[in-house]
């Protein structure tokens, strides 16, 4: 029998390369409900100022993978009214009204996204953006291994699709500054969860960098 170090770390933090051909980026929820001051949950007297602050860092990222040609993957997590909305919205009372419906302006992306018709689309309506949606299929069809993971919420949908991209063998990585929440004092909690043996987290800077030099045009005439 061994005899275990004392002090040694369960797990290894991740460190991944982004690599040409084989990196998408997934942009969890940038919806008008969440983030507009119009929205359902700033209406409903939800602080959503952390939540805005990803707005630019978002918008900074989609600007770098889109100049590397790295698709891009926006999901929308709405549903049509209580019966199809699940625990989600009964664990919040405020929605039993309204908010992220879809066919709503509060369930499109805001518009500061500027998305392209050439960008890949998932409709949610749970917190991962892989339960009983197509973003597997998606991500499989562009070859894709690693996945650039940002937008809100943070502890919510966004650590939620990391594990679920983790149990699927993708290599996730969540950009820590281009994520926010509606609780401020659970998002380096939550960064901290998925960083203990589910995905990486990166900073904004860092990762610009490396999509900077990162070109995902495979023999190109």
């Amino acid at each position: 029998m061994t005899t275990a170090t004392r002090g040694a770390t369960p797990y290894t933090l991740a460190s991944w390369r982004l690599t040409p051909g084989c990196t998408a980026l997934v942009v969890i929820d940038m919806q008008n409900d969440f983030l507009s001051e119009d929205g359902w949950y700033a209406q409903s007297g939800i602080d959503i100022s952390h939540m805005q602050q990803s707005i630019e860092p978002v918008r900074a990222l989609v600007a770098a993978a889109r100049e590397q040609q790295v698709p891009v993957i926006w999901t929308q997590h709405g549903f049509r009214d209580m019966t199809d909305a699940g625990v989600f919205a009964t664990l919040r009372g405020f929605m039993k009204d309204g908010g992220l419906r879809k066919g709503t302006w509060g369930y499109e992306l805001i518009p500061e996204m500027e998305t392209r018709p050439d960008d890949w689309f998932v409709e949610k309506n749970r917190l991962s953006g892989f339960f009983a949606t197509n973003l597997d299929l998606i991500l499989r069809g562009l070859d894709a291994d690693t996945v650039l993971i940002c937008g809100v919420l943070t502890n919510q949908c966004v650590k939620a699709t990391a594990v679920d991209a983790n149990y699927r063998d993708y290599k996730p990585i969540v950009v820590r500054e281009a994520t926010g929440t509606t609780l401020p004092h659970l998002h380096e909690p939550a960064l901290e969860m998925i960083a203990v043996g589910i995905g990486e987290t990166r900073s904004l800077d860092n990762t610009l960098k490396d999509l900077k030099g990162l070109s995902n045009r495979i023999n190109e005439a």
